[in-house]
């Protein structure tokens, strides 16, 4: 080799050596940087003429397994979706509390019961009749506040998908900016390498808050799709969609759109798709869930107050139920409307054969048509029953009387001795005239015998049958619908309200673990590629001093071969 041949081979290795301490000194600024790739440069040997002349950087750059990637954003996507459900779960779950607490449904109920025994052996207690409907409170209460707490959560889901939403829109146009600088880019440079890096991460961001599909074209260009839906491609297609602002169990929620186009169905995966479910399905179960006990308690326990009167009668009860003139009465069976006076004797009785009453308006005829008792359609659509004289008193006696599909009772059908008002956890709430006047509340029935007269005691204080029958019933089996993830059952109210704490603390516990399973699983592979393909300080600083040996073995090869060109130069002076 000539002393020009040794000259150019060292400085190749100069040069090598120099661009391999940068790519050194990358790795090691780079180190703690999310998704970057340690980069290595590959060499080749330049020959010339069949003979060595020293060494080349071919390439620069980083070579990571695709599946592996792959794997990771699938990992990412799974994880993203667990995580949603932890905290709301958990603030449900607090706010059911736990089974045996003073102020768990399972036990408000009982306490109901206890409340109703006691006043069924002291029924002409009025401060016992209070205590019964501050329990009566107490359960609507809770059923409403478990409620608000279930459509806040809803709501606070339904907020984060409009931020969720924003974040994917920012995250595509991320990508399809690493697109634009890759393209032309030589694939073979640190520049190239640590653009694609970047673009990797930005994608398993994106998987972890959606269940998106890539793949990247022989143009080094990532295409992303949802579904059948292109996101980025020659262009971003952004996600776009409107929060619902204030959330009930009514609300009607508008769909996540790509350019008009619903893709809301696409979703299943990641962040969105776990909010989206959260809002949709796990919350609305539970809500059904509490709908279920509410309008079953309420049936249950209205069936039984609609048989009674109060003693010595109400001066007017108005219905819950909301009904128009000509809305049709299809029953049978007789009822009984007796006016009263303050001792609870008979002051009027009118006996309606149902099987003649066509309509609501001939009901009201009918009872109008009587001396002491008025009956009037109200302008919110409800019925009053009231006694005409301010010293009378209604009592309603069903007898035999079966209105509806259900067979109702006539007090019942129309609403008008309800403990509980409302259609729902939501708006269960106390008869609001029994809290107002405990009193109001029937523990007993009036005098269903045929030879009732004028005079005769229609109601006795202390009667109690009505309360008797309250307290047993909370002891017998209900029948509930199936709701949320509980199948149709028959119980007892007190353990159905435990069964439905226990089954939202299992829930709890479920999201958790899945949420620890696919985080731990996300961590295993990322780990897995940080150890595969991430810096390794001891590694890169062991290249280094390599390096520096290189270099400083090349420049002596210069300074030696220069000084044989110095003193050749010499000879031939």
């Amino acid at each position: 080799m000539s002393i020009r041949a040794a000259q150019t081979a060292a400085l190749s290795a100069l040069q090598a050596s120099q661009s391999g301490i940068a790519v050194a000194s990358n790795n090691i600024a780079n180190a703690s940087v999310d998704g970057y790739t340690a980069k290595t440069q590959s060499l080749a040997t330049n020959t010339l003429a069949g003979a060595t002349t020293g060494v080349n950087v071919t390439a620069t750059g980083s070579t990571v397994d695709n599946y592996l990637l792959k794997s990771i954003s699938s990992s990412a996507t799974d994880s993203g979706y667990a995580d949603v459900f932890t905290n709301p779960l958990t603030t449900v779950s607090s706010a059911f509390g736990t089974v045996g607490d003073d102020d768990s449904l399972s036990t408000l109920i009982t306490d109901l019961e206890t409340s109703l025994a006691t006043l069924a052996s002291n029924a002409s207690s009025t401060s016992q009749k209070s205590l019964v409907l501050a329990d009566a409170e107490n359960i609507a209460d809770n059923l409403n506040t478990l409620s608000q707490t279930v459509q806040s959560e809803r709501g606070n889901a339904d907020q984060q998908i409009d931020e969720t939403v924003e974040q994917v829109n920012t995250l595509l146009y991320q990508i399809q900016s690493y697109n634009e600088q890759l393209t032309g880019l030589d694939t073979s440079t640190v520049a190239a390498s640590e653009l694609t890096d970047a673009r990797n991460q930005a994608i398993n961001d994106l998987s972890e808050l959606v269940n998106v599909t890539y793949f990247t074209d022989s143009t080094n260009q990532t295409q992303i799709y949802l579904g059948g839906t292109q996101l980025v491609g020659s262009q971003v297609n952004e996600l776009s969609y409107t929060p619902s602002g204030a959330v009930s169990s009514d609300t009607t929620f508008g769909d996540v759109t790509v350019n008009g186009k619903a893709v809301t169905s696409s979703i299943d995966g990641g962040t969105l798709g776990g909010l989206i479910e959260l809002r949709d399905e796990t919350l609305p179960d539970i809500q059904a869930q509490l709908d279920n006990l509410a309008v079953t308690l309420m049936d249950s326990v209205n069936a039984i107050t609609n048989l009674g009167t109060a003693y010595p009668g109400a001066d007017e009860l108005t219905s819950s139920q909301t009904v128009s003139a000509g809305d049709a009465v299809s029953g049978s069976g007789t009822v009984r409307l007796v006016a009263t006076d303050d001792n609870g004797d008979a002051s009027e009785i009118v006996d309606i054969d149902l099987s003649t009453i066509s309509t609501v308006q001939d009901l009201v005829d009918t009872i109008n048509a009587s001396t002491s008792l008025s009956a009037t359609l109200n302008d919110d659509g409800t019925l009053t029953i009231a006694a005409t004289s301010d010293d009378a008193h209604v009592a309603i006696i069903n007898m035999d009387a079966a209105l509806g599909s259900n067979d109702q009772g006539f007090s019942d059908y129309f609403g008008l001795n309800d403990m509980f008002t409302g259609t729902s956890a939501a708006n269960i709430s106390l008869n609001s005239a029994w809290q107002d006047n405990p009193s109001l509340l029937p523990t007993g029935s009036g005098v269903s015998d045929t030879t009732l007269a004028v005079g005769d005691n229609v109601i006795a204080v202390g009667s109690a049958d009505i309360a008797t029958s309250l307290s047993a019933m909370f002891d017998e089996n209900q029948s509930f619908a199936a709701a949320g993830g509980m199948g149709a059952t028959t119980s007892s109210l007190s353990n159905y309200a435990a069964e439905l704490l226990s089954d939202v603390a299992r829930q709890t516990s479920d999201a958790q673990t899945n949420a620890d399973v696919a985080d731990a699983a996300y961590s295993d592979l990322v780990e897995s590629f940080s150890n595969q393909y991430g810096v390794n300080l001891d590694e890169e600083a062991l290249t280094l001093t390599n390096l520096e040996s290189a270099y400083s073995a090349a420049a002596s090869v210069i300074d030696i071969t220069k000084s044989m060109m110095d003193t050749l130069l010499e000879m031939v002076q």
